[in-house]
């Protein structure tokens, strides 16, 4: 079959073998992308050198995280569909063209896999939901076979436009590891776009208790309340800000996120009220939501 307009977009950072794993399977699959673009975001374990066959090629960069390294990818890109996806991955034979599909029926919307467990593969998950103030969330079964609205999309599988995207302002101003995922499903949702799980699509994903590079605590929590400062008022941003206060790295994450929040760019006005997603796809994460 020929190879697909679509470029798979792999931020990778100290994946080691698990990176050529990844790959391998994305060019084993039927059909293939027609591009590979390994965003190297500043590894020193050598796992991006290659050499490596087409249709791949790698962008280098310093290190900034991934959601700095998943906008560079979209950058260069050269395939009208992007979809981005972890470095750590097993990818069906079969991944692709429900993936294209649900884009081509939809042509705004975001779509993500089924995402298996690597240990327990019967294990799937499709699309997520929030379940606490830290916007920690939660995967959700997938419904049958057919292509259906979720919550959120996590980032270790999605797809969409790349025009859209980038007129969107791609992911948001996050540091190192987390959130970005979050902030992305919730402007999209809230600019009236859909969110869609795709259960024909699998994928199956190392879910790691830990990574293979040091976490960066206060990043993590600064993530969480830019996400908070971007998306909530009043009460559930007070909770959130609160839920962080015991945290080590509070003091340095609030004054950087307060910081960043400053400078940033309001977001356009939504036509969908926050509420009504809390209501639908956050009902308990927020005490008196």
């Amino acid at each position: 079959m020929d190879d697909v307009p679509v470029s798979v977009v792999i931020a990778t950072y100290e994946e080691g073998a698990a990176l050529a794993d990844t790959v391998r399977s994305v060019l084993a699959a039927d059909p293939r992308p027609a591009e590979i673009l390994l965003v190297d975001d500043g590894s020193t374990d050598g796992s991006a050198i290659g050499p490596w066959p087409a249709p791949v090629r790698v962008l280098r960069r310093e290190h900034h995280g991934i959601a700095s390294a998943r906008n560079a990818g979209a950058l260069a890109a050269a395939q009208p569909v992007l979809v981005f996806l972890d470095a750590h991955c097993d990818v069906a034979a079969d991944w692709l063209p429900p993936l294209l599909q649900a884009i081509d029926r939809h042509a705004d919307a975001i779509a993500g896999p089924a995402m298996h467990d690597w240990r327990e593969p019967r294990q799937a998950g499709c699309g997520a939901r929030l379940v606490d103030p830290l916007f920690t969330y939660q995967w959700s079964r997938p419904q049958g076979e057919e292509i259906h609205a979720v919550g959120l999309v996590p980032g270790g599988c999605l797809a969409v436009r790349r025009e859209l995207l980038l007129t969107a302002g791609g992911f948001g101003p996050f540091r190192a590891f987390g959130l970005e995922d979050v902030d992305l499903s919730l402007r999209w949702w809230r600019a009236g776009r859909p969110l869609l799980g795709v259960p024909r699509s699998r994928v199956t994903h190392q879910f790691r208790a830990t990574p293979p590079y040091r976490l960066d605590q206060q990043a993590w929590v600064e993530n969480v309340l830019t996400t908070a400062l971007r998306h909530l008022s009043g009460a559930r941003l007070a909770q959130t800000v609160r839920c962080c206060t015991s945290l080590p790295s509070f003091s340095g994450a609030i004054a950087a996120a307060l910081a960043r929040w400053s400078t940033d760019e309001p977001l356009p006005a939504s036509p969908r009220a926050l509420d009504d997603y809390l209501r639908d796809w956050a009902p308990r994460a927020w005490t008196g939501s």
